[in-house]
């Protein structure tokens, strides 16, 4: 009776120290974590746009954001929390799948992106091998993104009532924008102007202007750009564009009295990752001109570099090219506006 006690003692010991061990296997908040459940909230801003083609807090709720998370243990070791948790709005509130707690001590370091994409991972920039990257990898070309990002330190223990993660997300990239207006004398001398396309290019036409390739690291917003001549893209404009990130839409095709201005569409924004521009590229417009039955297609080309001897085109900046059309080719003029991508201070 002795020995069958003692064995199903040792049976039982057995069994605590198989459960205790799975329980602490791969995640290690789960031995050592609050009660507190680890939840989270996101905002761009006090006059955030709506602005269609934007990142907004409107696209967020649409679509969710990516979360990153690393423990640092009190001894110094690093741990993942969370690797890219699709956190979605359901109406009420920010959720998520894999439910996180909140550590009892040490801290966690949160990174978020948006939009969101399953694929994304934390990567080395090249020439880097650091055991706990903080970089996303990032090509600009493929269609139009409005590439957003929040990063946030917190250190554990956390009071249970301000269990929430609050990011405020900031705008990674460059957005650029045109618009097209006519001189006043074209309008009185009942001339009509028929925009056929605007086209974006480097040295020559069949030369990029940005590069598109780059990571962005989310610790702290800065970009690890790579340099490649071969994969900068051409950008063209059309009133019929595609809108597919190489081939972007016109909000009209004709310049008259009664359509003043014609712009890239909502969704033709161009998004570049931060970049200098310290060599000559060239902004490119072809359209007819027409008065009674004479009518005449016209190329013009401007080199966008003298418009501003040094581009810096920086995040969270909105740069807006001013074309005006003349009568005369060689009157043909740009010039230059940059504001804020969101408008209104950031709380």
């Amino acid at each position: 009776m002795f020995i069958k006690s003692m064995r199903l003692a040792f049976y039982v010991l057995i069994a605590q120290l198989v459960l205790s061990g799975c329980a602490g296997e791969g995640v290690e908040e789960t031995s050592s974590s609050s009660s507190s459940e680890i939840n989270f909230d996101a905002y761009l801003g006090r006059n955030a746009s709506t602005r269609a083609g934007e990142t907004n807090i409107t696209f967020l709720k649409k679509s969710g954001f990516g979360v990153f998370a690393r423990y640092k243990h009190t001894d110094g070791t690093i741990s993942s929390l969370m690797d890219n948790e699709h956190v979605t709005w359901n109406g009420n509130r920010w959720g998520y799948k894999n439910t996180r707690y909140w550590p009892n001590q040490g801290t966690v370091n949160f990174y978020a992106f948006a939009p969101y994409h399953k694929s994304v991972k934390l990567v080395n920039k090249p020439k880097s091998n650091d055991a706990n990257p903080t970089y996303i990898e990032f090509t600009s070309s493929k269609y139009p993104v409005d590439l957003v990002w929040a990063q946030k330190k917190i250190t554990a223990p956390i009071s249970p009532t301000d269990n929430t993660v609050k990011f405020k997300f900031q705008h990674a990239l460059a957005r650029l924008a045109f618009d097209i207006t006519a001189k006043p004398e074209l309008e009185e001398n009942g001339a009509v102007i028929n925009v056929k396309e605007v086209k974006l290019y480097g040295d020559s036409e069949d030369k990029g202007a940005f590069d598109i390739n780059g990571y962005l690291n989310l610790e702290d917003g800065e970009w690890y750009r790579v340099e490649d001549e071969s994969t900068r893209a051409v950008y063209t404009w059309t009133p019929t564009g595609a809108e597919d990130g190489t081939s972007f839409k016109l909000t009209a095709s004709q310049l008259n009295h009664t359509c003043k201005k014609i712009e890239n569409a909502p969704n033709s924004y161009l998004c570049i990752i931060p970049q200098d521009k310290y060599r000559s590229f060239n902004l490119q417009i072809t359209y007819t001109v027409q008065q009674g039955t004479f009518k005449e297609e016209v190329t013009v080309k401007k080199d966008l570099k003298p418009v501003d001897s040094h581009f810096p085109f920086e995040k969270g900046k909105a740069y807006v090219f001013h074309l005006k059309l003349s009568l005369d080719p060689i009157d043909f003029s740009i010039s230059t506006t940059v504001e804020d991508f969101v408008k209104g201070k950031n709380e």
